[in-house]
């Protein structure tokens, strides 16, 4: 259930009320005023924490520096639950931290780790699962590869957390790319879309695909790509294994594994809502003192 704010506090100033506001809201330029920091030690709230110091933070980024934005201690406390208590981000997707991409670590997360050989099977289940289903066709509609990435994240530690993400992507991709060369091969005819042949696959599991690979860099490759046909074949086979990139690539997409700082919790944004509520109060007012003046012009 939504948060719900009391906004009677701007409607109060239009009537002659006292000018009181309820939840305490403050400008980012006197956060460390006395008075300040008595009402968020009031609201509980911890300011030696690593959750409130990174709020505070990304509140004072998208204020760039000024601190002409307004806040409240709900709203830092709001914020806060967003954090653990290293102050990294918890995925309102999984409940999980350290899956948030920033400038910092977008590089580094890109490197083949170790993964546990049972998630790496209950992908290989589902990629291959789907594809029968598909018939070859990569649809981000109905996939549940999310759910076997968020299996993984659940036995990672925090900080490989990115890292394993990576490398599954790797394995899948490659698991992707030996079914369909092995529908290929029973069917050198056969486009993405189209019936799988029967038994096409019945020689491929998990292990025939892994031993195949040898690590490049960052990223897998087949032994055997050399002496593919697809690899030096003809164009239509370079254009399935080009399909099969493409689509892959989609897959990826559509998946919501990580999380790109900008595309953090809307309730970021919770400091812009309060600073645009101070501005509505201030057209109210102005929009009050107008209308009384038409009042008055026309019993004039």
């Amino acid at each position: 259930m939504g948060k719900i704010t009391d906004y009677g506090f701007l409607f109060q100033s239009l009537f002659g009320a006292p000018k009181t506001n309820p939840i305490g809201s403050f400008q980012l330029s006197n956060l460390n005023s006395r008075s300040v920091q008595q009402q968020l030690k009031a609201a509980g709230i911890d300011t030696n924490s690593k959750q409130y110091k990174t709020v505070i933070k990304n509140m004072m980024s998208a204020a760039n520096g000024n601190g002409a934005m307004y806040t409240n201690p709900q709203a830092i406390k709001n914020l806060m639950k967003n954090y653990d208590e290293d102050g990294d981000y918890i995925s309102p997707v999984t409940g999980l931290a350290g899956l948030l991409v920033t400038e910092e670590n977008d590089a580094s997360r890109k490197r083949i780790i170790s993964i546990p050989e049972s998630s790496r099977e209950e992908m290989f289940q589902l990629t291959k699962r789907e594809f029968i289903q598909e018939n070859g066709v990569a649809n981000g509609d109905t996939t549940k590869r999310s759910d076997v990435y968020t299996n993984l994240y659940r036995k990672m530690n925090k900080n490989d957390r990115l890292a394993a993400g990576y490398t599954m992507e790797q394995y899948e991709r490659a698991y992707s790319r030996a079914l369909y060369a092995a529908v290929r091969k029973a069917d050198p005819n056969w486009k993405i879309g189209n019936p799988i042949p029967k038994n096409a696959l019945d020689g491929i599991t998990r292990e025939s695909v892994e031993a195949s690979l040898v690590r490049s860099g960052n990223k897998f490759v087949s032994v055997d790509s050399g002496s593919d046909t697809a690899a030096n074949g003809g164009a239509s086979c370079r254009k399935t294994i080009a399909q099969i990139e493409n689509a892959f690539a989609e897959q990826l997409k559509n998946s919501p594994q990580i999380i790109k700082k900008e595309e953090m919790s809307v309730e970021m944004n919770e400091h812009v809502r309060a600073e645009k509520m101070a501005r509505l109060e201030k057209r109210l007012k102005e929009g009050s003192i107008a209308s009384e003046k038409e009042k008055l012009d026309m019993k004039i």
